[in-house]
């Protein structure tokens, strides 16, 4: 699917206007060739972020909702993937899912905020389909350091990605990989 490389910062400002007290990141669209080979492997790839993370890291990650709103249909959240044995967070996202394109029971899994979206969407066999449809450099700026914990003032690096559900655009995603790879 080819996209207009503006649709990435609208999905990337819908994202962000769920979440009004979330200041939204300096960013500039790159390209694959932009991004330091430490990072692209985590990020130019159309495969889940839960499987790349805890193949990277060499540990199951768990999920960690830091905050969440239900309205008109969409199920978005703020969060942050986290190593279960070294307690790291190795990525900060926001996602907003069109519940109805989802069954009913990955649906309650979601909400039950105990396990990461793609381990729920893999385990559950839903037929899927993740595009890429940016990278991302982000600037430091002071929110940001919320997002790992870290005051360092290394640019990020991360991604817009949209997950199709039996062929409905069904999640939008926004992700930044931890710089401390």
């Amino acid at each position: 699917m080819t996209r207009l490389p503006d649709d990435s910062l609208a999905v990337l400002a819908g994202l962000f206007k769920e979440f009004p007290s979330e200041p939204f990141p300096i960013v500039h669209l790159v390209n694959s060739s932009d991004v330091p080979d430490a990072y692209k492997s985590l990020l130019d790839h159309e495969h889940h972020m839960t499987v790349t993370m805890e193949s990277h890291h060499a540990e199951p990650v768990r999920v960690r909702v830091l905050s969440e709103i239900s309205q008109n249909g969409c199920y978005s959240r703020i969060l942050n993937l986290i190593g279960e044995k070294t307690g790291k967070i190795v990525l900060f996202g926001l996602m907003r899912v069109r519940m109805e394109f989802l069954p009913p029971n990955v649906q309650g899994e979601i909400l039950a905020r105990k396990e990461p979206l793609g381990r729920i969407l893999i385990r559950n066999e839903i037929m899927r389909e993740i595009e890429l449809i940016k990278l991302l450099k982000i600037d430091a700026f002071p929110a940001r350091e919320h997002w790992f914990h870290s005051k360092d003032q290394k640019p990020y690096f991360g991604r817009v990605a949209l997950i199709h559900c039996q062929g409905l655009p069904a999640i939008e995603l926004f992700e930044v990989v931890s710089p401390s790879v």
